[in-house]
């Protein structure tokens, strides 16, 4: 009954603990760019999202450390993060993809939030 998790085991967890934290923070960040964000330009969206990410994972449980690693913008209105995250049972990566729509074709346009989508990969975990 209170057999010491191997590490297989810990990762197992950590990983389903981790993906549902991804869900609720999808949610809750959503909604707070249709709230707070709404038409911002998307030359800072890149950074106010990556801002509200890791305050987000902060505020939710102190024992996830976030460090930004990349970002990358596909085409106009997309934006793409990656995180590397660690507790201490775990290593993994969160991935942050957005899609915004743009008010016209320059960096300075106002920008809303179509969609944004936080995922972790099973395999990118590791003890």
């Amino acid at each position: 009954m209170t057999d010491k998790l191997t590490g297989s085991d810990l990762v197992e967890k950590t990983f389903v603990y981790i993906a549902s934290l991804t869900r609720e923070c999808r949610k809750a960040l959503t909604m707070k760019f249709e709230r707070e964000h709404k038409g911002i330009p998307f030359d800072s969206a890149e950074a106010v999202m990556r801002r509200e990410v890791e305050s987000w994972f902060t505020t939710r449980d102190r024992k996830i450390k976030l460090n930004y690693a990349q970002s990358a913008t596909g085409k106009s209105g997309e934006i793409s993060i990656v995180f590397l995250g660690e507790t201490k049972d775990a290593h993994f990566k969160i991935n942050v993809d957005g899609l915004f729509t743009l008010v016209g074709s320059s960096g300075k346009v106002p920008s809303y939030l179509k969609s944004l989508n936080l995922s972790v990969d099973k395999r990118d975990f590791r003890k």
